[in-house]
This record gives C-alpha cells, structure tokens and sequence, in this order.
C-alpha cells in the first residue's frame, strides 16, 4: 500500500519493483492519492495496466496527510500482511519475500522492516530504539552538526548485528510490514498525526500490544528521502516537530516524565526554528556546501 502525493515521478521505480520484490507471491496494490496535483493518481492506473498489475487507486478529496490515508488503504486490502511504503522507495528482488519469510517463521513477530538505503548507497537510519528524553535532546540538537555523537549512535542502534534479523523498538514508516492482526488490534495509523512520528507510534501501540518489531537486513530497500516533501519543505520541518511533540506527550501519558511537557514542546519549538531557517538558507543558496537541510 503506497501513499502518493505530487509522487508521479517517483511511482514508476516502486510500482514496477514490487512484482520482482514478491518473487512471486500474491500482491494486492492500493495506491491512496493525496488530491496530488502533478497526475499521480493516473500514473498509477497506467503503471498497473501497463505492467499487468491490479492496482487499486483511491483518491482523496484534500490532503489528509499520511497516517489517514495508509488507513484508509490498509481498509482495502484484505491481505494477512500489510505493507506500508513512501513511493520513493524501490524494492530489491525478493526483499518483500524475504520481510514476509521473517515474519512467518515467528507468530510473536508484529512488524517486519527492511534495511533502507539512501540512492548513494549510504544508509538510511531505521531499526532504532525509542530515546529517552536526555537521549532524545542530544541527538536532536547535536545530529546535524555531529553525525556520530554518542546519543545518535545509541539512538539509532550502532554496532548492533544487522546481519540477521533483530528485535528494534521501531522501524521506519518509508518501509514496514505489518501483520494484519497486530494492524487490526491496534488500529493501525493514529490518524492525530498527519505525517512523521505515527511509525514510532504504531510501532510502540504494537509492542505493547504483545508482538515484537522485527529489523531485517536481509531485505534491502533504496529510498529517496523526502520525495513526496520535497515541494514543500516548510511544512515539512513543522509536521515533523509537531508529531515529535505528539510522539512524547502519547508515550509518557502515564510516566510522571509528562510534566517535561512544556520542555520538550519549547526545546521543539527552537529547534524547529532552526531548522527553518536553516531549510529557507538552503533554498536561498542551493549550491552553497555549507547550507544544511
């Protein structure tokens, strides 16, 4: 199930890696349209037709954001596993084989994540651990500028085996698989959160439900970060402080850590800040080697 918004461009690479990607396996393919401007929705159906593939396209009326639509495409489907992508991802042959093999062979097993790269080979960070507060500000205020800080390196699970499949706190929401009965037993997305931060929480609603959240490196995925936000940037940097926000109060509503509330939501609110002004510097100066997004 594929969530698409001004993604024309990227859903011709996921659409016709998936086929290879299942080695074989039934598919069930839902494409859920943002009100995309660019056609995504129509490049879709042709992509399907095209490559002889059921693809199922619902469109929306508005941008409901992300976790509202990957519900109302896993409601779609009727499959035992649901697979939630960005289209900007491209599946290597037999990666979703191999996340569906790891999830079958264990019935505790809720949630299953590839190994995400970057287009350059470089990794992308997922399999990780749920910070703690200290943890968490250190990496947010230090990961920009200091990539392998100790609060980064513990945050996303450094020198952990990634060889062999490993119970992680959460996966990336680019690539997750997840069994339909967890899916169903906890609702699936929290619709509260329009985009960032409702992986982190689904995969926290999962685990405590009973199941565990599997990384597997095995299954090896490219993603383009940021291909359905790269037309708008600002709101990018906003819905991300924001779910982080919404992230923090739904994990410690019942720790006595909820009375940092107002800390964390003003240490957001700066960093978020930054990170604006940062991200307009960036447009202002694309070539500049030392504008950070």
């Amino acid at each position: 199930m594929l969530v698409s918004y001004e993604s024309a461009a990227d859903l011709p690479a996921c659409i016709g890696s998936l086929a290879a990607a299942a080695a074989g396996l039934e598919l069930e393919i839902v494409v859920v349209d943002n009100a995309s401007s660019d056609g995504s929705a129509e490049v879709a159906r042709t992509l399907g037709t095209s490559a002889g593939l059921a693809v199922k396209v619902i469109e929306n009326p508005a941008n409901v954001g992300y976790a509202q639509a990957a519900n109302r495409g896993a409601a779609a489907t009727s499959a035992d596993w649901v697979l939630v992508a960005n289209p900007d991802t491209e599946f290597e042959p037999g990666s979703l084989a191999r996340m569906l093999e790891t999830g079958g062979a264990d019935a505790t097993i809720g949630c299953v994540g590839p190994h995400l790269h970057n287009p350059d080979g470089t990794e992308y960070p997922t399999g990780r651990r749920f910070p703690s507060v200290f943890v968490g500000a250190l990496h947010a205020a230090l990961g920009t500028v200091w990539a392998d800080n100790p609060a980064t390196k513990r945050y996303h699970m450094t020198g952990v085996d990634r060889t062999v499949p490993v119970q992680v706190d959460w996966v990336s929401g680019a690539c997750m698989c997840v069994r339909r009965t967890a899916w169903d037993a906890v609702g699936g997305f929290d619709d509260g959160y329009f985009m960032y931060a409702e992986d982190m929480d689904l995969c926290l609603r999962i685990a405590r439900a009973g199941w565990r959240v599997v990384f597997d490196g095995g299954a090896r995925v490219e993603h383009t970060v940021g291909g359905s936000t790269r037309h708008r940037p600002y709101k990018k940097v906003l819905d991300h402080h924001r779910s982080a926000l919404r992230f923090y109060v739904r994990h410690y509503r019942r720790d006595p850590r909820i009375v940092l509330s107002p800390l964390v939501a003003g240490f957001l609110t700066a960093r978020g800040a930054v990170s604006l002004a940062r991200t307009a510097a960036a447009r202002r100066h694309p070539a500049d080697p030392s504008a950070t997004r």
